[in-house]
């Protein structure tokens, strides 16, 4: 054999090997034959195709959601309750219920229906049960409200006091007179328009009384009279339009200023202490009508509207209504929880069968109106004492009918007794300032008893 042709053999040879090494892998063989180890070299073995790994899993870019189940609803929040409160115009017109009100309406789940009529008209209201609760101002209503069963309890809430409100030009001349009375004298002399409420609230009750105590009742046929049936905010618009005189709450009147160009204050001054006629003051009480005369009524939330009112927290809203727009507050809160947590701080009291109980610091004594009298001290020589006449005190406390005595209290626990109609009469009857700090009686021509030295409490009975 040629040289050449064993050259083609060989690579021949070679060329069908590595062919062989690079063909598929034969088919398995059967599940009971035993695999045969290749001869050939590991490089050129057979390989079995791996198992295939399972594909990553990849990250998710929104958090996998469980199987979907129905979303429990919330409970709904508890149905809000409706009170229905009758009040007369003064605590609406004033702005004092816009501003108390939601505070009540938030704590306790309830919204609060409020009818805003006369004194008179809101009892009407509650002696039919078509009203909760009462919020008015006539003392002698309020009584009656009670006895006659539509209420089981009155409580106070605050008060504020009358002035007489007329035309800046003042025809009638009232201006500098100390009382009421005197004032409407002057006007129904002078046959000047006099506007009254006409719509038996606490307001026209009053100005009524005062009337009556002239031995007056004014009509239409007067001419100068106008009675009309409306609050207290239509009736201060009806007065200033007309240029008359009127009676009016304080806290409405300030509230409303600014829409009464015509009208000034006349009498009552600028504030509560500067009204000279006592006879002004204005009393609120709260009552919830009784649910055993009246079913229908919401008893338990009426109950929580009055502890809610004359607790320190609201009375304390109460007294801060206003000051900041009118310099004063337009109500004094005046609960017996209110001035119980006065009582730490109070240098004088006034407590027992009174319409509104009294606390002052000394503070607010001495910023009510001051006098000097000449009494006797204890040396027995004249002496010059300044303090606050306690007619006026009592004034602002207004005494029960029925009241016949005052017990003064001195800080040791000594006590004194005189005849409250004796010092009703007493024109110079004081309360005095003491120049260490507190209080003495001075009451000149009484026994010496009754001049109490460090006096903190004046109890009726």
């Amino acid at each position: 054999m040629s040289k050449r042709l064993l050259t083609v053999i060989t690579a021949l040879i070679v060329l069908t090997t590595v062919l062989g090494a690079c063909a598929p892998a034969p088919a398995p063989a059967a599940p009971t034959a035993v695999p045969v180890e290749p001869t050939a070299a590991p490089t050129a073995a057979p390989v079995a195709e791996p198992t295939k790994a399972p594909e990553p899993t990849v990250a998710p870019t929104k958090a996998p959601q469980p199987t979907e189940v129905p979303p429990t609803e919330a409970p709904p929040p508890s149905e809000r309750e409706k009170l229905i409160l009758a009040t007369t115009t003064s605590t609406a017109d004033s702005g004092l219920l816009d501003f108390i009100l939601p505070d009540f309406e938030e704590k306790f789940n309830a919204d609060v229906d409020v009818i805003a009529v006369g004194t008179g008209q809101s009892l009407e209201i509650g002696s039919k049960g078509d009203a909760d609760v009462v919020l008015v101002h006539s003392r002698s209503g309020e009584d009656k409200f009670v006895a006659d069963g539509h209420a089981k309890q009155r409580y106070d809430v605050m008060y504020n006091d009358f002035i007489v409100v007329g035309p800046k030009e003042d025809p009638a001349k009232i201006a500098g007179m100390e009382l009421a009375k005197d004032a409407y004298k002057a006007i129904m002399d002078a046959e000047q328009v006099f506007v009254s409420r006409g719509d038996k609230s606490g307001t026209n009750t009053k100005e009524l009384s005062i009337w009556k105590s002239l031995e007056i009742t004014p009509t239409a046929e007067m001419g100068w009279y106008n009675s009309i049936g409306q609050g207290m905010g239509d009736t201060l618009l009806f007065a200033n339009e007309k240029l008359g005189y009127t009676l009016a709450d304080r806290g409405t009147y300030l509230a409303m200023r600014d829409k009464l160009p015509g009208l000034d204050i006349l009498i009552g001054g600028g504030n509560l202490a500067e009204n000279k006629d006592k006879a002004l003051l204005n009393p609120y009480g709260v009552l919830p009508v009784n649910p055993d005369t009246h079913p229908n009524v919401k008893a338990d939330l009426a109950m929580k509207f009055t502890e809610w009112l004359i607790s320190v927290e609201t009375q304390e809203m109460i007294g801060g209504f206003g000051v900041d727009t009118f310099g004063q507050p337009l109500f004094y809160p005046s609960s017996e929880a209110y001035l119980a947590s006065l009582a730490p701080s109070a240098a004088l009291k006034i407590t027992g069968k009174v319409a509104a109980e009294q606390a002052w610091s000394e503070d607010q004594v001495k910023a009510l109106d001051t006098v000097e009298v000449q009494s006797t001290n204890s040396k027995g020589a004249m002496d010059t004492y300044t303090g606050v006449k306690l007619v006026d005190l009592l004034a602002l406390a207004q005494p029960a009918a029925d009241a016949a005595t005052l017990v003064f209290v001195a800080d040791d626990g000594y006590t004194a007794e005189a005849p409250l109609a004796d010092v009703l009469a007493c024109d110079n009857c004081i309360v005095s300032f003491r120049s260490n700090g507190g209080f003495s009686t001075v009451l000149p021509e009484f026994a010496k008893n009754l001049q109490v030295k460090g006096v903190v409490e004046i109890q009726v009975k």
